[in-house]
């Protein structure tokens, strides 16, 4: 779920890609796009000469190929790794992991249709006796690549099961419809030369008008509806058929190339959009003869199907809060000392709209207020009722505290998580104990960097046994010395964390390289940071499909007053989403594709207490759709949960896939509640 601003996006793709001024990426070398020989998917232009001594530019076209149509047939083909490949120097091309493009019908109804080719990743099991059932992973956006994204999340759990990443159509490296391919196209096309000048002209004036970064630039109707016509119209000259960029479409993929990889049954991890993705497979299924078994299901910040999402914007900053000013009424300590604290908010709201307050050179007006309230990111949920008791008072401590990030910094789990399983980890987080005891991070955070260093190199025993004899002194010594002694050079040699620092000591490490070298990593650092990003017109696409479509701004702001604290809401950009689909031609999905998903698969529900973007009330819908799930939410947590293999949240999802008919422990939770800031003298 990605609301970008058309304007300032254009702005940062081409300040960033040097198309007005060209600078590291050159677009008056992009060469005609053609269709991909069957044995290379992917085109190459040929650059023009560059003036003696200087190294090429990478060429755009390299870094963000247009989307075309395949050559292929449709089947499984296995080709080299082009990125995403795993950061462990264990790993290796062909043995441990594997990549291969995957190509399907562009609509899976007509059997004449183009093909299209779908890139996938499988990272194999590690143990001796792997699981059938591989964990499928579904990134979000929608347009966020999957292939790119770090595995690390699953290291339990890929002892026993493989790990596919797919990338959806029109996402990553399968056809990506983002504003970098649509201007490599625009850029090929002597009919469209106006109209990319046209674009750079006015977020130039912009910019100059406005006085401010093109980054920041506000929308204009008219030009964004401009742009969205030129993007579908190249798009469509490439084959693309705008209406089979679908969640159905990508759902249908999924099962596919689970089949034709050889699966019988498989788990699925989806993220934010991905659990949308996810759900839609588990409303397919069913309709499918032969299709592999769905054993278990992580959804993580949940967006179900039946969202309607523009009416649900209002609710993203608005509804965190007010989950925080439940947990402090239901907390009898908070409760005590902030009293009727939703009320007393709503009426600090409306004082500093018409009263704002100055303090250290800041006015704190409602909108202010709100930017502060709606950071809850690490322990600043705690801080909350007594920013709001002391501002009632004209007091500004903790606010400018919070504004200044001195307070509520810390990770909601204390230290870094570590895997116990590996003595070396264990001994880090062991020793993080004892020196952090009395609650200074400084020697906790001198510690790691040093001991980082020393497990890089060699002799690292001997090595941190020396630090420790010259950095510390007395009990402090003697307890690091005997947590070392547990550890051996075996433990040391099979540890996955030792592997991790010598890889990025290796990685720092120059190396020589050729121009052409140089040149071809240039092009694929850079593909790498696009490929990060969303595919904008593909987020467009679906969210045009099956939401935008359905609904008005009305409806919008409707939603907006029935909210207890309107001043939560960004009107002009409700207004703004309301035209996300003016210029775009997609059809809008059959209605049915808002219906409740309803399946008994296990599913674990995972959403987090201050999620910005797929607020708890969508997790708790998905829990009431689904027969058979749990929902877990997670105390002082925003935006994606499920992103370490070892923190609480993590070695909840890895118990629940390796057993989903399993009671969860859930005793980690209570760690991670808020601890709430009192008025001095309670």
């Amino acid at each position: 779920m990605n609301n970008h601003n058309l304007l300032a996006l254009l702005a940062g793709v081409i300040l960033a890609t040097g198309f007005a001024a060209p600078a590291y990426v050159s677009w008056a070398h992009v060469a005609p796009a053609s269709a991909p020989a069957q044995d290379d998917p992917t085109p190459t232009p040929t650059p023009a000469e560059e003036p003696a001594g200087q190294q090429p530019e990478p060429d755009m076209a390299l870094v963000s190929p247009p989307p075309a149509l395949s050559a292929r047939e449709q089947g499984i083909a296995e080709v080299p790794c082009e990125l995403g490949m795993p950061d462990d120097p264990g790993e290796v091309e062909g043995e441990s992991y594997f990549c291969g493009v995957f190509t399907v019908p562009m609509r899976w109804d007509d059997a004449e249709s183009p093909n299209l080719d779908l890139h996938y990743m499988v990272l194999k099991a590690t143990g001796d006796n792997p699981a059938p059932d591989p964990l499928v992973y579904l990134a979000g956006g929608p347009g966020q690549s999957s292939i790119v994204t770090s595995a690390d999340t699953y290291r339990q759990l890929r002892q026993t099961r493989d790990i596919v990443r797919l990338d959806q159509r029109g996402a990553g490296l399968s056809q990506r419809l983002g504003l970098e391919e649509c201007l490599v196209l625009a850029a090929q096309d002597e009919e469209a030369a106006g109209a990319v000048a046209a674009v750079v002209q006015y977020i130039q004036q912009s910019a100059e008008q406005s006085d401010q970064e093109p980054s920041s630039a506000g929308s204009n109707l008219e030009f964004d509806t401009q742009v969205r016509q030129l993007c579908a119209h190249e798009f469509t000259q490439q084959g693309i058929d705008l209406d089979a960029f679908t969640t159905t479409a990508s759902a249908r993929d999924l099962v596919e190339l689970i089949q034709a990889l050889g699966y019988d049954a498989f788990n699925v991890h989806g993220v934010s959009y991905g659990t949308r993705l996810a759900m839609m497979v588990m409303a397919l299924l069913p309709s499918l003869d032969d299709a592999p078994a769905l054993r278990s299901v992580v959804l993580d910040s949940t967006l179900p199907p039946s969202v309607y999402l523009l009416s649900s914007f209002p609710r993203d900053r608005h509804d965190p809060v007010m989950q925080l000013l439940q947990e402090c009424e239901q907390d009898e300590a908070c409760r005590t000392a902030y009293p009727n604290l939703a009320f007393r908010l709503g009426v600090l709201l409306e004082r500093l709209a018409v009263e704002p307050l100055r303090a250290d050179g800041q006015t704190i007006d409602a909108a202010a207020l709100v930017q502060v309230l709606t950071r809850l990111t690490g322990t600043r949920a705690g801080y909350m009722p007594l920013m709001i008791a002391e501002l009632e008072q004209d007091v500004t401590v903790t606010y400018l505290a919070l504004l200044n990030n001195e307070v509520g910094t810390e990770d909601a789990e204390g230290a870094a998580s570590f895997d116990m399983s590996d003595p070396v980890q264990a001994f880090l987080a062991d020793s993080i104990t004892v020196l952090g005891e009395g609650g200074e991070m400084g020697p906790v955070l001198e510690f790691l960097v040093s001991t980082a260093t020393l497990l890089a190199g060699d002799d690292a025993l001997p090595a941190l046994q020396s630090f420790i004899d010259e950095s510390y002194e007395g009990a402090t010594r003697t307890k690091l010395t005997e947590l070392l002694a547990t550890v051996t050079p075996d433990d040391v040699a099979k540890s996955s964390y030792v592997a991790q620092l010598r890889a990025g000591q290796e990685a720092a490490t120059p190396v020589e390289l050729t121009p052409e070298e140089e040149a071809a990593q240039q092009v694929s650092n850079q593909r790498m940071l696009t490929l990060i990003g969303a595919a904008y017109f593909l987020n467009m696409n679906i969210h045009c499909n099956e939401d935008f479509q359905f609904e008005r701004y009305e409806d919008a702001l409707n939603a907006v007053n029935d909210l207890a604290f309107p001043q939560f809401t960004d009107l002009a950009s409700l207004r703004e989403q309301s035209n996300t689909c003016v210029g775009w031609p997609v059809a809008a999905a059959p209605i049915e594709v808002k219906n409740p998903v309803s399946s008994t698969v296990p599913a674990l529900i995972l959403q987090g207490a201050y999620d910005t973007r797929t607020p708890l009330f969508m997790g708790r819908r998905a829990a009431r759709e689904l027969a058979n799930s749990t929902l877990v939410v997670v105390p002082q947590q925003g935006h994606e949960v499920w992103t370490s293999a070892t923190n609480c949240a993590g070695r909840i999802a890895t118990a629940f896939v390796l057993d989903p008919g399993a009671e969860l422990d859930l005793s980690c939770l209570d760690a991670r509640r808020p601890q709430w800031a009192l008025p001095e003298g309670e």
